[in-house]
């Protein structure tokens, strides 16, 4: 995000301009302004942290320097104004990475369910494996059971011609 690059240059010009002033000595300006010019430098690089402890370590010499009589409330106030606005900018800035950071990890996240859907549909189309044990594959019948009985469905032990379709009657032990 580029606003806190901006924000920064602000607070910037905003410590030079304050710079004409009798109790703001050269000492305190160049401090303030080297602090600037790191949390300028880490907002830029996207380095987030750094630059928010960076602006934190700044509000604590800047209230320093006010306590000490190095800054007068005027100078003061414009100062923590435009901090304010960095620190406001560097916070958009990181919700704005963590808010990619988790639309990048929903998106990686969404990729792999979708592999494992595409793999599960691959599984359920592919035929299934032969049982354990089962010498011919299972391709004899429909359940993956060989066919002892014969291809024509006919158990054994009948005997051809032994009634209709194979089949003694109850009862009925003689030979046609």
């Amino acid at each position: 995000m580029r606003a806190g690059p901006i924000a920064a240059v602000v607070l910037t010009a905003t410590l030079a301009l304050s710079g004409c002033a009798p109790q703001y000595d050269d000492a305190t300006k160049e401090d303030l302004r080297a602090q600037v010019v790191a949390v300028s430098t880490a907002s830029a690089a996207g380095d987030w942290p750094t630059a928010i402890a960076g602006l934190d370590q700044l509000a604590t010499e800047v209230s320093k320097a006010r306590r000490d009589g190095r800054l007068d409330d005027t100078r003061f106030t414009a100062i923590v104004a435009a901090m304010d606005l960095v620190r406001q900018d560097l916070e958009a800035a990181v919700a704005a990475a963590e808010t990619e950071a988790e639309q990048q990890r929903l998106l990686a996240e969404q990729a792999r369910l979708q592999e494992q859907i595409t793999q599960l549909q691959a599984d359920q189309s592919a035929p299934p494996a032969p049982a354990p044990g089962d010498g011919d594959g299972g391709k004899d019948g429909k359940d993956g059971k060989s066919d002892k009985e014969g291809k024509d469905g006919k158990g054994e032990g009948k005997s051809e011609g032994s009634g209709p379709g194979g089949i003694v009657p109850a009862g009925d032990h003689r030979k046609q």
